[in-house]
């Protein structure tokens, strides 16, 4: 099979406005032209609704008219959604790749599925570690969305709590509540809509600290802070961001869920409180390095291809992809020598 120097990001773009997309994927697209071309790598956004998964002699993915697995490359995976319909369909299109030939970056640890995105399976996991992290109690489903507010003044008090998906990221949806009172009106409205909340305590904080771990090394990292007089620190929300502040204090816990996971790639998120620091969640490649300031941008994008191509071509060589044996003889593959 021929493999390709192309990462492949499939995007789901519906639980946004469309300019916001078209925002972001432009953004992302330039600030990944430059790296991407340097690593001899191509890029691309497609649409997950212009997808169709299918299982026939083999894993195959058509795209108006082509099966993008007829070629090894990368994908990066988007596949959480406020549509519980569409959650369902973009994990039909990650499990279809992750059965064939090419290489799912978000599948970049040893476990379960749900630890690269599920933040109570994340934090019940970190737990069993040793890492210090928020008080959280997930909600039950529908009408019975009630019965978890009792545990969460039991395991968290009054308040203030941060109410949030378990399954979404970039700040989307999260919200903070000053007390009881408002967390049970807000329970009312989320139990509404199909997803999975869990309630945290609110843990006043300077900022959020990113540490990006790429094959068992740190590679770079980032302090993102919220705007005056808001909560979130996401980028996307309106935070502001710094590259490269110490890491000393979270390093060690870092390199033991790294090891733990056995992680080639992964970005770990830390709430820094007066009472030092605490554990947010962690992500795979969707936690990838458009967001960061530089210099940590072209640092993590310096770790980030060199791992995906030893994925791409050591893998496939071990695997016995005859065009895979080498990077040399994947990238003539790519360009169309010798077909």
């Amino acid at each position: 099979m021929p493999t390709e120097r192309l990462v492949t990001w499939i995007c789901h773009p519906d639980d946004y406005l469309p300019e916001y997309v078209d925002k972001i994927i432009a953004q992302m697209t330039e600030r990944w032209a430059e790296p991407c071309a340097r690593h001899g790598f191509r890029f691309r956004f497609v649409m997950a609704n212009e997808l169709v998964p299918a299982s026939t002699d083999r894993p195959r993915l058509w795209h108006d008219g082509v099966d993008l697995l007829e070629t090894r490359q990368a994908y990066i995976v988007d596949d959480v959604s406020g549509d519980p319909q569409a959650t369902h369909f973009l994990r039909g299109i990650y499990r279809t790749i992750e059965a064939s030939d090419s290489v799912l970056l978000n599948r970049s640890l040893v476990g379960p599925e749900c630890l690269e995105r599920d933040k109570l399976a994340i934090l019940a996991h970190a737990t069993t570690l040793g890492i210090r992290t928020p008080r959280t109690v997930a909600l039950p489903f529908g009408r019975y969305a009630r019965k978890g507010l009792d545990v969460v003044r039991k395991e968290i008090g009054e308040g203030p709590y941060i109410l949030k998906a378990r399954e979404m990221g970039v700040g989307f949806g999260v919200l903070k509540l000053d007390g009881y009172e408002q967390l049970r009106a807000a329970v009312d409205i989320v139990s509404q809509t199909g997803q999975s909340y869990i309630v945290q305590e609110y843990l006043p904080n300077t900022g959020d600290l990113r540490v990006a771990m790429v094959e068992g090394k740190f590679a770079a990292s980032m302090l993102r802070r919220p705007a005056e007089g808001a909560y979130l620190a996401n980028i996307t929300q309106g935070g502001s961001a710094s590259a490269n502040p110490d890491v000393a204090a979270v390093l060690g816990d870092v390199e033991r869920i790294v090891a733990d996971l056995r992680a080639g790639y992964l970005c770990v998120d830390w709430l820094l409180t007066e009472d030092g620091p605490v554990l947010g969640e962690w992500g795979t490649a969707m936690a990838e390095f458009s967001s960061m300031p530089e210099p940590a941008r072209s640092q993590l994008a310096d770790a980030f291809f060199p791992w995906v191509e030893r994925l791409l071509y050591e893998e496939g060589a071990a695997a016995g992809t005859p065009e895979a044996r080498t990077p040399e003889a994947g990238a003539r593959v790519a360009s169309g020598e010798g077909q």
